[in-house]
């Protein structure tokens, strides 16, 4: 059977090649090969390919001068966006083409030659659709698309070993309940009895949804919330469909973030604001697809964001060679967002002893703040993806708990508890909430200078390596860091030590 499969896709791409050949080189040298793959498979199945499809340019030919247009993409932009983005950017710099909307001349051919626009990229300059194979020449005839390429496919970071209740439990605190070990490791407490909570600090989750009306968000403000997968403004999973997905993952995330039940649960920023995405579609075989993701980070950053936290892994089409900082989709809009002031924080992965075995995007990006798990006892998890990127940089940056996690669930009856978990998934927020609290201690530092400030306080910053990265943060140490101090991050030669708008 396998190798019938394999004569299938084979002739699928002959098939292809000849149907692409036909309408010329140029257009044929337009589709990249890992969509040519995609689609003799889709051929075989009948179904659709959920494809990028990239434009030569921002339409200028349209008529509108480029000050202008830039003038009017400021226009767009909230104030506290433009504010946080001075933090890094020149007056004269604060928008640039990348954010100027796409071509609707473009835009509208497209869309007469597909079943469906899934989203659409300012920063790529590019939108996804729905098509099918045998409609990839007419696109790839079209002048002003610059190429075809299939949307990647990741999945959740996925929970990993639940402890009982019981163990979780064992360590108590009258305030933080059995969330205290996961505080207690990092230093978070005694931000707390500074006065730190997150409060000022706009925080984004991209998740697979969130249970939003559970008791542990009752105090949290949630300032705007939205759907990409289905393109409305309810994060939360619908009880009367049945064909809706669990949006238990993202509950989880939030409530390590910023969730708030004195003596169950409490999270690092738990005074912050927040902003929710939905990016994932689990009804699919490649739950969170990166355009989705694509589109989540750059709405929250339009919005003013300040921290993006992200858990999600690495499942399809790339390769190794591909976590190079600057190659994969997610990788590449991280890197964006934190070239305009966002703090991304993202999960390493929980890849280590299986067949991928590495780092995963965008966790593989430049200036990305990569996060590690350990247990309690502050030992690398089993799970806990290695370092170091295909460029030979150091990762993950910093790690946090990762292991008998205690997080806020839903159960399918709609009430509330809290479990344990286990994966880089939770380490992230708890991370992505200390820097919330760095950045309200210190609201004019650079993403750069949070990151900084964690990977140079963190227990292994004197002799950093690819499990731990800088090591478990020190979330006292870091405020107290002084931005200006020089950087003793190791580079990849010091080797092992080495709802849309408001």
């Amino acid at each position: 059977m396998k190798i019938i499969k394999r004569e299938w896709s084979v002739l699928g791409v002959f098939l292809l090649l000849q149907t692409l050949a036909a309408t010329g080189q140029r257009s044929f040298t337009k589709v990249s090969t890992d969509l040519l793959k995609a689609s003799a498979s889709a051929l075989e199945s009948g179904k659709t390919l959920s494809v990028w499809v990239y434009f030569i340019d921002k339409g200028e030919a349209e008529g509108t001068s480029i000050a202008s247009a830039l003038a009017e993409a400021r226009r767009a932009l909230r104030p506290r966006c433009l504010q946080r983005r001075a933090k890094v950017r020149t007056e004269a710099g604060l928008v640039d083409h990348e954010d100027l909307p796409l071509s609707t001349v473009y835009v509208e051919q497209v869309k007469a030659l597909v079943p469906r626009i899934r989203t659409v990229s300012r920063w790529l300059n590019a939108v996804s659709v729905e098509i099918r194979p045998e409609e990839l020449d007419a696109l790839a005839a079209l002048g002003f698309v610059r190429g075809l390429d299939v949307v990647r496919g990741f999945r959740r970071d996925e929970d990993l070993f639940p402890a009982p209740e019981s163990q979780a439990a064992a360590s108590r605190s009258p305030i933080y309940g059995p969330s205290y070990p996961q505080l207690g490791q990092i230093g978070i407490p005694p931000l707390h009895r500074r006065g730190l909570s997150g409060r000022g600090v706009l925080v984004g989750l991209l998740d697979v949804g969130f249970h939003t009306s559970h008791e542990v968000f009752r105090l949290a403000n949630l300032v705007a919330e939205w759907d990409f997968v289905f393109g409305d403004g309810d994060v939360q999973q619908n009880p009367n469909d049945p064909n809706d997905y669990s949006d238990s993952h993202g509950t989880a995330t939030c409530s390590l973030l910023g969730g708030f039940k004195y003596g169950q649960l409490i999270g690092p920023a738990f005074g912050a604001d927040f902003l929710l995405a939905k990016t994932e579609d689990a009804r699919s075989e490649t739950p969170i697809e990166e355009d989705y993701w694509t589109a989540g980070i750059e709405w929250a950053e339009s919005l003013g964001v300040d921290v993006v936290s992200s858990s999600l892994g690495y499942t399809d089409w790339y390769r190794f060679k591909d976590m190079d900082g600057k190659t994969a989709v997610t990788t590449k809009a991280a890197n964006r967002a934190v070239s305009l002031g966002v703090v991304v924080v993202n999960a390493a992965g929980n890849e280590r002893g299986n067949a991928w075995g590495h780092i995963i995007a965008p966790a593989d990006g430049l200036d990305v703040i990569a996060v590690g798990a350990v247990d309690v006892s502050g030992k690398i998890s089993t799970f806990s993806s290695p370092g170091p990127t295909f460029d030979g940089r150091i990762k993950p940056e910093v790690c946090a708990l990762g292991v008998n996690v205690w997080i806020a669930q839903n159960r399918r009856d709609g009430s509330d508890y809290y479990t344990a978990g286990a994966g880089t998934s939770y380490s992230t927020p708890l991370v992505g909430g200390a820097a919330a609290l760095l950045l309200e201690a210190h609201p004019d530092w650079t993403p750069n200078e949070i990151r900084a400030a964690l990977m140079n306080t963190a227990g292994n910053a004197a002799t950093p390596n690819n499990d731990y990265g800088w090591g478990i943060v020190n979330a006292p140490a870091a405020a107290d860091y002084s931005a200006s101090a020089p950087t003793t991050l190791k580079s990849a030669e010091d080797g092992p030590r080495r709802r849309p708008g408001l």
